[in-house]
């Protein structure tokens, strides 16, 4: 008996449970139940795609209620729920002093009547959400109507994700209602592909101007056009705006909205990240954007300029923008047909003693005639940890060549991507010897 208590093997507590993926059935609702309301450790728990349905929903719901579940992040996204197991879901927020994210994304059948009635449990004292999740719910405005006394009241919701829903520009009038309501508390507001025009950024640019937490904003794949980007860099010009990320992927803008985005650079320092990536900037945005860049207020410290229809021409003035900004750390440049001569220019601005860039994304159609450019600025930059080469026609020589270059003890870096696809051996190899002499630098094939 005493050598079988022995052999008996110890319960597990784990801090968090991910079954994303795992095709799991409302059948294993009640033991996750009985899990939920008798572990004193579990504090994440991520059902994706498994196929709940309202029954399972409910009795996930009757762990959520006891007084002894601890989970402080669910995962529901892709799982089938219902209007109907959102009532549910609202009394755990009313009830639960733990639960502070909830991720209800992928779930179509929700829609605003299920948002109303979430929104129930959104406004209860007792509610401690920070971060909700309702991409690709089948939105519309009418959600935003409800999602208002939850913003002007909530004093802990700072995360709200509305990506890939159709609010339109009449929901984000009723939603900048809560954004400029001074117990609004949001950080992060999320309205990818939404079916927004340029009339929204009126609405935008009031509530940069007014929110007082506001410090990420994301409007990609929405038609705002120049017009929209105009209108909203007014707000980010304002001495109250305290926004960090902007993203503007697929807006359709062009040049015209890289002016109005320079002159927010050079007024906004606390303006960190921006992405533009996918629009047609063309080098004559790129350069107006590097107007910005070199202004001694601007912070930047992340610009994405991916696919944006640039090329050498713009490289001289990216490069001037590195050697005088001291904050950017990341450059995102895939995508655009720099070529050769365009690296050769950014990698002046690369071996420049002001350049502290950190992060450089380069899939721009060079080959091995940039390699001994690239190997000179590795060996003078000492800022520069990550590199991402993949995408070039670098070949046999050109790997060779930048083999020298990540060798030399003076380089920082400690990560590199490369194609390795149709190289020689003999470079492969080339390669490993250059692990053995930096063992500690992560190369990605």
């Amino acid at each position: 008996e005493e050598a079988g208590r022995l052999r008996r093997p110890r319960a597990v507590s784990v801090p968090f449970c991910r079954l994303n993926g795992c095709q799991l059935t409302d059948g294993c609702c009640a033991d996750l139940s009985t899990v939920l309301s008798t572990s004193q450790k579990l504090v994440e728990l991520d059902l994706q795609a498994a196929i709940l349905k309202e029954s399972g929903v409910r009795l996930l719901c009757e762990g959520l209620l006891h007084p002894n579940c601890m989970l402080e992040k669910l995962g529901l996204k892709d799982c089938g729920l219902t209007s109907i197991s959102s009532r549910d879901l609202s009394t755990v927020l009313s009830t639960s002093q733990k639960l502070t994210e909830l991720e209800l994304g992928w779930n179509p059948l929700l829609g605003d009547q299920g948002v109303q009635l979430l929104c129930e449990g959104l406004k209860h004292p007792n509610c401690k959400l920070q971060s909700l999740g309702l991409d690709s719910c089948n939105l519309s405005a009418a959600s935003c109507q409800d999602l208002i006394p939850v913003l002007s009241t909530s004093r802990t919701l700072m995360k709200l994700n509305l990506e890939c829903n159709k609010v339109g520009d009449a929901g984000v009038k009723l939603l900048s209602e809560g954004l400029r309501h001074p117990n609004c508390v949001l950080q992060t507001l999320l309205l990818d592909t939404n079916e927004l025009s340029p009339a929204c950024c009126g609405d935008f640019s009031s509530i940069l101007s007014t929110s007082q937490t506001l410090t990420e904003l994301a409007l990609e794949y929405n038609g705002l056009e120049d017009a929209g980007v105009r209108l909203l860099c007014e707000g980010l010009k304002q001495p109250s705006c305290k926004l960090q990320k902007l993203r503007l992927a697929r807006c359709n803008i062009t040049a015209a909205s890289c002016e109005d985005l320079s002159s927010a650079l050079a007024v906004r320092q606390t303006l960190t990240e921006l992405v533009v990536e996918c629009n047609e900037l063309r080098d004559p945005g790129v350069k107006l954007l590097c107007r910005g860049l070199k202004h001694p207020h601007c912070k930047l410290q992340l610009l994405n300029l991916y696919n944006c229809d640039l090329t050498a021409a713009c490289c001289a003035d990216l490069a001037s923008a590195l050697s005088s900004n001291q904050t950017l750390t990341e450059l995102f440049l895939g995508g655009n047909q720099l070529g050769d001569s365009g690296v050769q220019l950014l990698c002046e601005g690369l071996k420049h003693p002001k350049c502290m860039l950190q992060k450089l994304l380069w899939n721009c159609e060079f080959t091995s005639a940039s390699c001994r450019d690239l190997c000179s600025a590795l060996s003078t930059n000492q800022s520069l940890k990550k590199l991402k080469l993949g995408g070039n026609k670098l070949g046999d020589s050109g790997v060779k060549m930048l083999c020298e270059g990540l060798k030399d003890p003076s380089s920082g870096l400690e990560a590199i991507e490369l194609d390795i696809d149709e190289l020689s051996e003999d470079t492969v190899r080339e390669l490993s010897s250059v692990k053995r002499i930096k063992p500690d630098l992560v190369i990605d094939t």
